[in-house]
């Protein structure tokens, strides 16, 4: 194996820097990533980025630091409260951390001088916000032809949606997703998470790889516009399909117009609950002889997809009465075993010991100052032969000097006046 699982530390500060800071061995090694996102999407995009080898540098304000700091429930029995969200770790790990006072001057300088020397700078404010701090794209190309930038909004840079906020409950309705979701004759339903999020994280990294491949044949960087809402609408394309084609899909719950049964049924333990597909006519015999009931394989009317969604309810309380004598798991081997699609629904609890995850180490203990041990998930891309290590997310403010000094080559004068004037900082304001 390559490369180092341990952070590693400035000389100059001993602070601690991201555990893939200079390596060469990774796909995205030598790409400097500006990273002005705050909360989900845009840190979950640049956190796939810093997986595959990208600096990113994180870049918050004093005044104005990442909300998802506060989100959770702050330990303040510490020095630094805002530095223990857990949330914040997850989506943060292994960048560097700079807090900027960008409403100064020379706060909006070290912007530009650090756009000067990166790939790439992603954002996820609302349209217009870069352009009124003289940090637009229009200005940056100048200084640098060779920038990508890449915007994630919540809708779009264009009329009507401009200057609406986007936060992903509301763009999950305006995708048509929600929709779709939800029990017969009955409303809408949102999902558990907000997926414009995640989903417009994933998008703007693959802006990120396109327009860097761009790059590499024209020597020019390019500005990309992935919002949230367009991205999450492609979870929904065969609604749209239909009705194109005069049709419409409605609310089913958990079932499907395709396939029956199909449905989530409750097993032994408290809260606990399979779910299972018989995905053709010839799986049906299958289940009921998992199930024990030769008679429900002997009935001809249930030998037909028609006719099973119709004896829909019946089947249900047939299934879930077998289900609820077992755990969900021994019923999803059981199934499995006869070739029916089926699954445990594992939460939160069942995740965290989950033998598959155990097995890929998908989960690995970092040392916080503050928080001890905390479990963070490991990188998302598995490269062959290269071990990626782990460090926690930056405290507010933590790389200020290594950034100035090492990236923009600021002198020791200059970073001390920066600091004095609260340029740059360690705390947030009024702390």
């Amino acid at each position: 194996m390559t490369g180092t699982t341990d952070p590693v530390t400035s000389a100059a500060d001993e602070v601690e820097l991201p555990a893939t800071l200079g390596r060469t061995d990774l796909p995205l090694s030598g790409v400097r990533v500006l990273d002005l996102t705050m909360v989900w999407a845009g840190p979950f995009g640049t956190k796939q980025l810093v997986d595959a080898g990208a600096q990113v540098i994180k870049v918050e304000g004093p005044g104005r630091t990442d909300l998802v700091r506060s989100l959770t429930i702050p330990d303040d029995t510490v020095d630094r409260p805002w530095d223990t969200s857990r949330y914040f770790h997850e989506y943060n790990r292994n960048k560097l951390g700079i807090a900027v006072d960008v409403r100064q001057e020379a706060g909006r300088k070290i912007l530009l001088d650090l756009a000067v020397r990166s790939d790439v700078l992603i954002d996820n404010f609302r349209p217009g916000v870069l352009d009124r701090l003289g940090l637009g794209f229009a200005r940056l190309h100048e200084l640098n032809p060779r920038l990508i930038a890449v915007s994630l909004p919540g809708y779009s840079g264009f009329e009507p949606e401009r200057a609406l906020p986007g936060y992903g409950p509301n763009i999950e309705q305006m995708s048509g997703l929600a929709h779709l979701q939800g029990y017969p004759g009955g409303p809408p339903q949102k999902s558990g998470i907000s997926y414009g999020d995640p989903v417009g994280g994933l998008g703007g990294a693959a802006a990120v790889l396109t327009a860097l491949f761009q790059r590499e044949r024209t020597g020019v960087g390019t500005f990309v516009e992935a919002g949230q809402r367009n991205l999450l609408m492609g979870f929904v394309g065969d609604a749209i399909v239909a009705h194109q084609l005069g049709a419409s899909l409605t609310r089913n719950g958990n079932r499907s117009p395709s396939f029956a049964p199909q449905g989530v049924y409750p097993c032994a333990d408290p809260d606990t609950w399979v779910a299972l597909t018989v995905a053709g006519d010839e799986q049906w015999p299958v289940l009921c002889d998992v199930l024990g009931r030769s008679d429900l394989a002997a009935d001809p009317e249930l030998a037909t997809l028609a006719g099973r969604r119709a004896a829909h309810d019946r089947l249900d309380t047939e299934i879930g009465t077998w289900t609820r004598q077992r755990t969900n798991r021994e019923v999803a081997q059981a199934m499995q075993a006869g070739g029916i699609a089926a699954s445990a629904v594992l939460g939160p609890r069942e995740l965290a010991d989950d033998p598959h995850l155990t097995a890929r180490e998908f989960f690995r203990e970092v040392r916080h100052p503050d928080l001890g041990t905390m479990r963070l998930t490991t990188p998302t891309w598995r490269f062959d032969e290269v071990e990626v290590g782990l460090a926690h997310a930056p405290s507010l403010g933590q790389h200020n000097r290594y950034v100035l000094r090492e990236v923009l080559g600021y002198d020791d004068e200059t970073v001390a006046e920066l600091e004095a004037a609260g340029v740059v900082a360690t705390r947030p304001a009024n702390r």
